[in-house]
């Protein structure tokens, strides 16, 4: 099933990163006038409450002269009505009235525009603002409150005209911002593009390896995750070729194997038919003989099936590790001595050594290892079979004399179907599955296995067991 088309990882590495740059862009727009209004309005505040100040004794002392505020408020209603016929006759030059007592107020011109006066209950007298929304200082006259002098917010004069400025700013901002995102996004694709390569190169890896290519690799550069994860593909493809080989030649090996004792046993049942061989019981023995040679094939094979299947059982339970290994002693020790063989055995001699395990599988174990030095040593010879405890673990030795194993063929032993091509590999040899299911048996058990040269000139087998 093809998936669907869409955005690819270069696309959406592009997109991530003009996304990101936008954000900033706006993140900052929106920091810089929240500074600039902030800053701006905190600054004009302190400096009107300092005026407001002067403005208040100014008017206090006016109060006083007049007694009331009604000259205020009619210097106000006369400059507002000239505000609005000046208005209706803009050609015309109507000269301003006469406000000398609001000039005395006024620090300057600009706070003309914003002054607000307010009677003792807080009522507007001059100005359109509330008392609430304005910034304000009483008039004390003899330590008594006879009015209020404010000032018209900052912020509405600020949005009105300081913030034309910060528009123009603000335009000028975007403008140069554009200009890098221009620039950001022509830097970006192809970045975006480098920084997509290894995955690109790993997704047609990845087809081809699908495909059966298992020769597949990957170029490895730098130590990033997407280096290590190119390392993990090489080793699955290293992993998945040896399995494919393994798994040819285990196929080409059985049926190897399979092929002579039915060849023999077809030979020997149609020169039977044909008259050439009698049907003795000579004869039938020797049929018997290659189809339980075939069996014994066929029970080995299935054995390791099912190990690699996992379904194979293992009854665990406390047993004594050197009373199985003195019983398989005791059973091999007469075919040991009729093949001049010596077999020796080297145990604790204080207490049992005690782990949890499947005492058939290991009597099956310690079996095969003895028939294994059983096959391939030459005699006079022997085998010393060595047990003991070393920490947490429970190791055992088997050592058997000449003739050995070569340095090139020691680490390949516990493969299916490998015999050495040496003296050890004579005609009395098995299978080449005896040591692979020994391996299985240790797996099973949690253990580990290997091979090294004996002291005494042959083939050496560690085992060790987690002690508990």
């Amino acid at each position: 099933m093809t998936p669907p088309k869409g955005l690819q990882i270069r696309h959406k590495l592009f997109a991530v990163f003009i996304l990101s740059n936008i954000l900033l862009i706006v993140s900052m727009w929106q920091v810089f006038q929240w500074s600039f209004d902030r800053g701006f309005v905190s600054y004009a505040t302190e400096r009107d409450r300092d005026f407001l100040e002067q403005m208040a004794n100014r008017t206090a002392n006016l109060y006083v002269y007049y007694d009331d505020w009604y000259f205020l408020v009619q210097e106000s209603r006369m400059e507002s009505s000239w505000h609005q016929t000046k208005l209706e006759n803009i050609r015309d030059l109507i000269p301003p009235p006469n406000t000398p007592n609001l000039d005395l107020i006024y620090p300057s011109q600009y706070y003309r525009q914003r002054f607000l006066l307010f009677d003792t209950d807080k009522k507007v007298l001059i100005g359109k603002s509330r008392f609430s929304d304005a910034e304000t200082h009483p008039v004390m006259v003899n330590d008594q409150t006879v009015g209020y002098v404010g000032l018209r917010s900052i912020r509405e004069l600020v949005q009105d005209q300081t913030l034309r400025f910060v528009r123009q700013q603000g335009e000028a901002f975007l403008l140069i911002s554009a200009f890098m995102l221009a620039i950001a996004a022509l830097l970006t694709w192809p970045l975006a593009q480098w920084l997509s390569r290894p995955i690109s190169s790993m997704q047609q890896a990845t087809k081809k390896l699908a495909a059966g290519k298992f020769d597949t690799r990957i170029a490895v550069n730098g130590s990033d995750e997407l280096a290590k994860l190119s390392c993990d593909f090489n080793n699955l493809a290293c992993t998945l070729e040896h399995m494919r080989e393994a798994r040819k030649r285990w196929v080409a090996d059985t049926a190897h194997e399979l092929r002579t004792p039915v060849a023999i046993l077809r030979g020997e049942i149609e020169a039977m038919q044909d008259g050439i061989i009698q049907v003795t019981p000579e004869s039938l023995a020797s049929l018997h003989q290659e189809t339980l040679h075939i069996a014994r094939l066929i029970d080995d094979l299935n054995q390791l099936s099912m190990h690699d299947m996992g379904s194979l059982n293992y009854e665990m339970e406390d047993i004594s590790v050197d009373d199985i290994i003195e019983q398989t002693v005791q059973s091999m020790t007469l075919p040991f001595s009729e093949a001049g063989l010596e077999l020796v055995y080297e145990g604790p001699s204080n207490s049992p050594i005690m782990m949890n395990g499947d005492a058939d599988r290991l009597h099956q174990l310690f079996s095969n290892l003895m028939s294994n030095s059983l096959k391939y040593t030459n005699a006079p010879g022997k085998l010393t079979v060595k047990l003991f405890r070393k920490g947490k673990k429970v190791t055992l030795l088997f050592e058997d004399s000449a003739p050995g194993v070569g340095d090139n063929d020691i680490n390949r032993i516990f493969e299916q179907f490998f015999r050495v091509e040496n003296s050890r590999n004579r005609a009395t040899g098995g299978r080449g599955l005896g040591l692979a299911i020994c391996s299985n048996i240790v797996d099973g058990h949690q253990g580990s296995i290997s091979a090294y040269h004996s002291p005494d000139g042959g083939l050496g087998i560690k085992i060790e067991f987690p002690f508990n």
